[in-house]
């Protein structure tokens, strides 16, 4: 039996996509763990989100109670799903089949991936609509989150232009909600041009609107409006072969990463006995200094070498 996936119709940090009763409906073992030690479980409905579409798991905990009151609780350390659909929650205890258990998703982890997903989407629309660039893939990280555009060069004026327009979007708080649909309706939303691909798959499918901004053929994790996005902060590009890979951060990521980066430059310039506005101009004659001594001690060198004074040695190379 597939599990009943109660994410799929709730925003990320609503109770019922975040606690949940559910019941065991199988166990194994991990064939791949050779210390015979982790065991998957499957359950009749499940709100942990399984690795899939660029998104990392849920992680949390799963907890049964016994009739003498006993309690076990285990931590989840992965969410998969199988080619047959079902989704299993990978642990170091076993649950017995049909074991009544309390799941908890841990809550920072899902708004945290929750926010760089949606941000994801809104960023991927305004690439698409202000400089015509699409997104053929999507990495969301540890640290950062990417996607890969078809697009040989994006400007700084480029970036800058989309990263204003997409954190004004994010001001606007525009509702981001999901819908299911059926096969025929999503096709002629791609008809019309609402959506930009559709899944493979058959059957009705997950569709995540975008006030005024998307649609979008979808299976993960959002946040119930842009405003929960937070802001997004575009931080480098680089050329991949499928184009250019952008590297940017939403919401409390944005914080931390500029809080980060402000330490470090503040770090660099205390070295240098200099503010942190006056640190490229700092380094910029650092290098300066170092080239000018660098071709001094090559003129040394030639010098010691040939048995000519420096001085002429310094005449005659200003002459060549």
């Amino acid at each position: 039996m597939v599990a009943e996936r109660l994410y799929y119709n709730a925003s990320a940090l609503e109770l019922r996509a975040l606690e949940f009763a559910a019941t065991v409906t199988d166990i194994r073992l991990d064939s791949k763990d050779t210390n015979g030690q982790l065991w998957q479980i499957s359950l009749d409905k499940t709100a942990f989100y399984p690795v899939g579409g660029g998104q990392p798991f849920d992680l949390g905990t799963l907890t049964a109670t016994s009739r003498s009151g006993a309690v076990l609780e285990v931590q989840v350390e992965r969410v998969e799903e199988d080619e047959a659909g079902e989704v299993w929650h990978y642990v170091r205890k076993p649950l017995m089949h049909e074991t009544e258990i309390v799941g908890r998703v841990d809550a920072s982890r899902r708004m945290d991936h929750a926010q760089q997903h949606s941000g994801q989407h809104l960023l991927s629309a305004i690439f698409l609509e202000e400089v015509g660039a699409k997104t053929v893939s999507f990495h969301l990280g540890a640290d950062s989150v990417t996607i890969d555009l078809a697009v040989e060069k994006l400007s700084e004026e480029h970036l800058q232009q989309v990263e204003a327009a997409a954190n004004r979007v994010i001001y606007e708080d525009r509702v981001i909600a999901p819908r299911w649909v059926e096969r025929a309706e999503a096709e002629a939303m791609l008809q019309r041009g609402e959506l930009r691909k559709l899944p493979e798959r058959q059957g009705p499918m997950r569709i995540v609107e975008m006030q005024g901004i998307e649609f979008n053929a979808c299976g993960g994790t959002h946040v119930a409006s842009t405003g929960a996005i937070g802001s997004i902060l575009v931080r480098r590009t680089e050329k991949v072969k499928q184009g250019t890979r952008v590297e940017f951060v939403c919401g409390l990521r944005a914080v931390e990463t500029a809080r980060r980066d402000y330490a470090l430059l503040r770090q660099a310039a205390g070295l240098l006995s200099v503010g942190a506005k006056d640190l490229p101009a700092r380094v910029e004659k650092l290098l300066q200094d170092a080239k000018a001594a660098a071709k001094e001690l090559k003129l040394l060198k030639k010098a010691a070498s040939s048995g000519t004074p420096p001085a002429q040695e310094a005449i005659h190379s200003a002459g060549e």
